[in-house]
């Protein structure tokens, strides 16, 4: 289709009627021209533009510019490329616009020559088609302030004029885009700043329920990872979390008609496994017997505020316990492995296995390193023994997915690699720093873990693994008092 076919067909469209409007200003018609052909200086005096690209206009050329916003306050400005179809000098440039889907528009700035020095400026325009008519109401505002704020432009090169003599816009004030980048750069940071927020949320925040057997539901992320068991109208749940993950996990349970829980088995003392114990203020909480000792020396002030959270029901052997039909077995480590308390919960009609933090899977582990309690050859010991005596069991890990027995094993040459490369470097005289840095677990590709410890943010990571393992390889554990 032709050029003047087109314009022939927008004349004919019903689409809306032309938006147009002139005024007239005392510029000589070729003063005026001369000024007004350099487009990248629209934006000094014609504010229905944010930043034009063009030196000159040239027929046959892309015209490339932003428009501001109709109104200052709404949050968007609109780039823009248009075809130059048309220019006679001193009487009109007109481009047409047909970026968008479905939509044709066509806008022009014409001029005459009113004699004595006068001159009339106009802009006009119209659209048309498809993709124009579900925003006709938008586009119908946007003509009509590009209209408007460019007669009102043209009052203000008469001003110059009148006070110069000529039509320079260097004479008129610099656009500034200080402001704009600012203002992207701080839009830029709350968008990673959101987006960062929303991975960390859906990563270690969120909690999900897996059903892993009849009545048995597994509950990943939102602390530690946590189980229920139901049967016989009775609940029991392994390790309660902590904020806000276990306030979900409690209203998970009171949505989906859960037995109430009954009792509860927390796997070692960590906050993060424990602190939403007092949810269940009814239910018997079980926990090895160094577990009540170490969670008020190393939580006090909170489990001052929640004493009715602390475990009072002690085990130091293993213990068969009851849900319903459904027998539970918690045993423990015969030595030391992530803490001094540590305790796992086997379902043996299941085959499953809830190991609490004996096992990170796909996570860098952390090392309860400040209070001596962890021993990396335990921690060894223990999931090799489960990955033998178990291999066939579904494995609840304490942070991380579902794991198999295989995945035991991998994690436990893991945490080999790591002990023989902590104990390699202190044979060495490596400094701690030194052990962190030529200590290689990254190679191992496994996510770092945050947790709030002791009041501060740390991380499980590659460095951080290797900097602990330096630091338990050279301490003797002893249990709380």
């Amino acid at each position: 289709m032709t050029d003047q076919e087109k314009a022939a067909k927008l004349a004919a469209s019903t689409d809306m009627a032309p938006v147009q409007g002139t005024v007239d200003v005392d510029i000589p018609i070729e003063t005026l021209w001369a000024g007004f052909v350099h487009a990248n200086f629209w934006p000094r005096w014609n504010k229905c533009f944010f930043w034009a690209h063009n030196k000159d206009l040239v027929e046959g050329q892309h015209l490339i510019w932003t428009f501001q916003p109709i109104k200052p306050w709404l949050p968007y400005k609109m780039w823009a490329i248009a075809n130059i179809v048309e220019l006679l000098p001193q009487q009109k440039v007109t481009w047409e616009v047909t970026a968008l889907p479905g939509m044709y528009a066509r806008h022009t700035y014409h001029m005459e020559d009113l004699g004595n020095g006068r001159s009339r400026f106009g802009s006009w325009e119209q659209g048309m088609g498809w993709g124009f008519r579900p925003m006709r109401w938008f586009w119908l505002k946007h003509f009509t302030f590009v209209k408007d704020e460019s007669l009102i432009g043209a009052k203000r090169l008469e001003d110059l004029y009148l006070k110069t003599g000529r039509l320079d816009p260097n004479d008129l004030p610099k656009k500034s885009y200080v402001r704009f980048w600012i203002i992207v750069v701080l839009l830029l940071a709350l968008l990673a700043g959101a987006i960062g927020c929303g991975v960390f949320y859906c990563k270690y925040v969120q909690v999900s329920a897996t059903e892993l057997a009849p009545g048995v539901y597994a509950f990943l992320g939102g602390g530690g990872n946590s189980l229920l068991v139901e049967s016989g109208g009775q609940s029991l749940l392994v390790d309660t979390k902590f904020g806000p993950g276990s306030a979900a996990l409690h209203r998970w349970i009171v949505k989906h008609d859960a037995a109430p829980v009954s009792a509860i088995v927390n796997t070692h003392y960590h906050y993060d496994h424990t602190q939403g114990n007092s949810l269940y203020s009814g239910a018997d909480k079980i926990a090895y017997a160094d577990v009540p000792a170490l969670m008020r020396r190393n939580d006090e002030d909170w489990w001052a505020s929640h004493a009715d959270g602390l475990p009072t029901d002690l085990v130091s052997g293993e213990r068969l316990l009851k849900v319903g039909s459904v027998e539970v077995r918690v045993e423990h480590p015969t030595a030391a492995a992530h803490t001094f308390g540590d305790l796992w919960v086997y379902l043996p009609q299941q085959n499953i296995i809830a190991t609490g933090d004996l096992v990170f899977h796909r996570y860098y582990p952390f090392m309860d390193q400040p209070e001596g309690g962890t021993s990396i050859p335990g921690m060894i010991g223990a999931a090799r023994t489960l990955a033998r005596e178990h291999p066939d069991a579904v494995f609840l890990p304490g942070h991380g997915p579902l794991a198999t027995a295989s995945d035991l094993l991998h994690y436990a040459d893991f945490l080999q690699a790591m002990q023989d490369a902590a104990v390699a470097a202190r044979a060495a005289g490596w400094s701690e720093e030194e052990a962190a840095k030529r200590n290689d677990l990254a190679k191992w590709g496994l996510s770092v873990l945050p947790s709030f410890h002791h009041k501060e943010l740390i991380w499980a990571t590659a460095a951080n693994d290797a900097r602990w393992a330096y630091v338990l390889a050279g301490e003797t554990a002893h249990p709380a008092e």
